[in-house]
């Protein structure tokens, strides 16, 4: 092979070698440029969730706030409303909401045709007049989100109908429900009387999405759509599809809020993708061809070495050039303002956002000549280089607070020069004095109220709690306490402190909505204070697990001696009323026997009358002894095997009697075979003297009392039914109480005490029963209770 012909294969395989070099250099390029391009773009995306999410925790506490103000006063006025709405600074505030306030629970009058929740509290009023007095039940939306709220307890979230928005933009309304301590509920297990309405925000939806971040809008742009039919629409920045479709980076992220479902699609914008480092892929091709033509040049044709070597220099001038005007670029569109100063303050440079920051309202298009001190009077360029806050004075308008960083350096020819970093923080730091001033007023408040504050971080283990919460438990503050939540464990009375741990269990597992013991503390050398705790989980993971608990402790030792010191009166009492009425009824017997044949009518009449009113009083001391033992727990119960039937049969002989005085027949109707529950006798027996006694007196004359029993799966269920007046709706939540009797003149003639309901609901507890009644008025009155079985049977109902 001629040497002419090695020397063109080896220019062949040195060129297919170079390409191939080039081009693999050239994929590996692109692809590490393209991942950090993915991977800048994503951590954007995350910024921009995360000041999302913490949007929603802001409209969370705005929620909170309004609860918590109805909740802390009996009376809340649009005044308070308005307090707070001043406080939030709704009408400059950067995270879009309109108005908060308060709609409370309407219930149907007679004529009236709609109930729901009527708006009670709004601020501010202006502009926003058609939501005063408002009524959900008009919307069915609105009504929908409201129901679904007291439903779950979480916050909704409802599009404001056009009819009451007369803004140029949507509106969302979110809605909280708010509940009162559930101490009030009936003791059938009604908790409705807990709820008192719901506190809502409104939220401009065109602003909600709006200037997440820094980059939000010129590297990034959101669109926002909502998955629900009923809330359709979208918010989107991006202004046709086309512009979409070019985006290179798209990601899109779904997250429930609200009792709703966004889709979230962000975007990357020709900002974003312009800066980033694909050039250099073009820069390795470029570099790579030009090697090898060089190489090949060399080898095949030394003359043009010359020319070689002068394109490569142009080539390299041309990346010069490419790669000033990129620094150029960066420093025109950086967010932050940099300036660049001579010692004498003349202004030599300024980028985009320091002409936006330093005169923005100029119509000069450049601040180069300047002065700085014209323009930041208090800015030192003598001093150390560090950060600093200044205060800028402004045309109109308070002055702003700027946050400056200076660097001083020098140039080639030994000039100095300084580099001011500036950055406007005159939101943020009127949100911090905002914030500190709220904090500030929360204190005093619960410093006056004498109600200690702890918030619980079940993630970390660690715990914050207020100067009130010390203060009642007598402890100290340390340094470098991380949990003083746990230092108050150790003082917690032993017999205390396993109800305590029990509640708190209940609540972070989900069993229950709160947290509620009592227990004592031990605050001194043998001083023992009893302290009521009231917590509630506040955040919890998309999995159920509790990550931060909330509550507050009040001291009740002087309450709980208030109350001791009633049961110990009202026993004491009892117990010295039994010796001497059964004195008197020992002497009435006697004087009754003595003059049976010589007394008189009007004299047995009066003996009759003191010995019924003896026996009433004498009942009503029992009464009152069973129930104080019933509290204290010392009432004994001796459970055995009893046949209903026999039950049944003994109660309707035990107040036949009875039924006689008031013109009323007893009839027993037991169920069919022979069934056997496991009950304490005696206590069954009172019970059912208590209902078939109330029965026969409330019963129309010439009626009958019914005595049923039905046995179910695990129990029988044992009925006593009258026709009657009936029980009037407005004392129903109060009949298992004591002392509670309907206030009807037709109840005051039939006298009573008030107490066999009361006891007989805390006997058929004891025993494992429940209670209950329905009644219709001048219908049918029912009271029931139920009896565990001996052992399981089939189902039965009494003929």
């Amino acid at each position: 092979m001629k040497f002419t012909n090695k020397i063109h294969w080896f220019q062949t395989f040195t060129l297919l070698l170079c390409l191939g070099l080039t081009y693999a250099s050239f994929a590996l390029v692109h692809s590490i440029a393209q991942n950090r391009s993915e991977e800048n773009f994503q951590v954007l995306v995350d910024q921009g969730m995360n000041s999302l999410g913490k949007r929603a925790d802001e409209y969370r506490r705005t929620l909170d706030g309004v609860s918590g103000l109805v909740l802390a006063s009996d009376e809340v006025t649009g005044g308070d409303m308005a307090s707070y709405a001043n406080a939030l600074d709704i009408d400059d505030n950067v995270f879009a909401i309109d108005a908060v306030g308060f709609a409370r629970v309407t219930t149907l009058e007679t004529g009236d045709t709609q109930g729901g929740y009527q708006v009670e509290l709004l601020a501010p009023v202006t502009g926003h007049e058609k939501l005063v007095s408002l009524n959900f039940a008009q919307f069915p939306a609105i009504m929908d989100a409201a129901e679904d709220a007291r439903e779950t307890g979480r916050v909704e979230s409802a599009f404001v109908p056009a009819e009451i928005n007369d803004k140029d933009y949507r509106q969302v309304m979110l809605l909280r429900p708010v509940y009162r301590d559930a101490a009030g509920a009936t003791a059938n297990g009604d908790t409705a009387g807990a709820f008192l309405g719901f506190s809502f925000a409104l939220l401009n939806l065109d602003r909600t999405f709006t200037k997440l971040t820094p980059s939000h809008g010129t590297l990034i742009t959101l669109d926002v759509a909502f998955a629900d039919p009923a809330m359709a629409g979208a918010v989107t920045e991006t202004g046709t599809e086309t512009a979409q479709n070019r985006a290179l980076f798209t990601t899109l992220k779904t997250i429930p809020v609200y009792g709703t479902t966004l889709d979230l699609f962000w975007r990357s914008t020709p900002r974003f993708e312009a800066v980033q480092p694909f050039r250099a892929r073009w820069v390795v091709l470029s570099m790579g061809l030009l090697i090898t033509a060089l190489i090949c040049s060399i080898l095949g044709v030394l003359i043009r070495m010359n020319q070689t070597v002068t394109a490569l220099v142009d080539q390299r001038t041309r990346d010069l050039e490419t790669q000033v005007k990129e620094k150029q670029s960066i420093l025109e569109n950086a967010m932050m303002a940099i300036i660049s100063v001579c010692k004498d303050g003349k202004i030599i440079h300024a980028n985009g956002a320091g002409l936006a920051l330093l005169s923005p309202d100029s119509k000069e298009t450049s601040l180069v000549g300047q002065s700085i001190w014209d323009l930041v009077p208090d800015i030192d360029l003598d001093g150390i280089a560090m950060w600093s806050k200044l205060h800028m004075p402004t045309p109109f308008g308070p002055d702003k607070i700027i946050e400056v960083e200076k660097n001083t350096w020098v140039t080639a020819d030994g000039e100095d020069r300084i580099t001011l970093l500036m950055r406007d923080i005159t939101a943020t730091e009127h949100h911090a004095q905002t914030l500190a001033e709220s904090e500030q007023r929360w204190n005093l408040a619960l410093t006056s109220a004498q109600i200690g504050v702890y918030d619980l971080d079940l993630h970390n283990g660690t715990s914050v709690v207020s100067d009130t919460w010390r203060e009642t438990l007598r402890l100290n503050p340390c340094a470098d306490e991380r949990d003083p939540y746990r230092h108050q464990m150790q003082n917690i009375h032993a017999d205390d402190l396993d109800g305590l741990t029990q509640a708190q269990a209940a609540c972070i597992s989900g069993e229950t909505e709160r947290a509620e013991a009592s227990f004592r503390v031990k605050v001194g050398e043998n001083e023992w204070r009893w302290i009521k705790s009231n917590a509630v989980v506040v955040e919890r993971m998309p999995d159920g697990t509790a990550l931060r608990m909330l509550g507050i402790q009040v001291d009740v030792t002087e309450t709980f001696r208030l109350e001791q010191m009633k049961r110990d009166f009202v026993a004491t009492v009892s117990h010295e009323l039994r010796t001497p009425l059964t004195s008197i009824k020992g002497a009435l017997s006697l004087l009754d026997m003595q003059l049976k044949d010589d007394a008189g009518e009007p004299t047995k009449r009066l003996i009759q009358i003191a010995s019924s009113n003896s026996d009433r009083l004498s009942s009503l001391v029992n009464d009152i002894l069973d129930i104080e033992k019933m509290r204290s727990g010392s009432m004994t119960y001796t459970a055995k095997m009893e046949k209903l039937c026999s039950i049944m049969d003994m109660a309707s002989d035990q107040v036949e009697t009875y039924a006689s005085q008031w013109q009323v027949d007893i009839d027993v109707s037991a169920p069919q075979g022979d069934h056997d529950i496991w009950t304490d006798k005696k206590r069954i027996m009172q019970v059912l003297a208590n209902l078939l006694s109330n029965a026969c007196k409330f019963a129309d004359t010439g009626t009958t009392v019914r005595l049923s029993a039905e046995v179910l799966e695990d129990c029988a269920r044992i009925s006593v039914s009258n026709r009657g007046p009936g029980i009037p709706q407005s004392f129903r939540s109060q009949i298992f109480q004591p002392f509670s009797q309907a206030d009807t003149s037709e109840t005051r003639q039939r006298g009573g005490t008030g107490l066999g309901l009361n006891i007989s609901r805390l006997l058929v507890e004891a025993m494992g029963g429940t209670i209950g009644f329905e009644s219709e008025p001048g219908q049918e009155t029912v009271f029931w209770f139920t009896c565990p079985l001996t052992e399981p049977a089939s189902v039965e109902i009494a003929a």
